[in-house]
């Protein structure tokens, strides 16, 4: 989590450098790439789980009906099985 938080901090600086009007989508952006980096670490890791990729996809806002959630689910599916 301490990485999480130096990102936070750099995005906070980033902003606070800016000139003129703060730049919200560029925040959220942002927030949304750290999230999709996370889920593909998790995919990437071997000592994951289910349970943490999915609430990190959760994380993301998709619910589980959502047709992005059952591709990111059938992206586990396919590297690790049935899981």
């Amino acid at each position: 989590m301490p990485l999480d938080k130096d990102q936070d901090l750099r995005d906070i600086r980033a902003e606070e450098t800016a000139r003129g009007r703060k730049q919200p989508k560029k925040a959220l952006t942002r927030a949304r790439e750290r999230i999709l980096r996370k889920i593909a670490n998790l995919l990437a890791d071997p000592n994951s789980d289910l349970e943490a990729y999915l609430e990190t996809t959760r994380e993301l806002g998709l619910t589980e009906e959502s047709p992005e959630f059952r591709q990111i689910l059938a992206l586990w599916k396919r590297r690790r099985g049935n899981g």
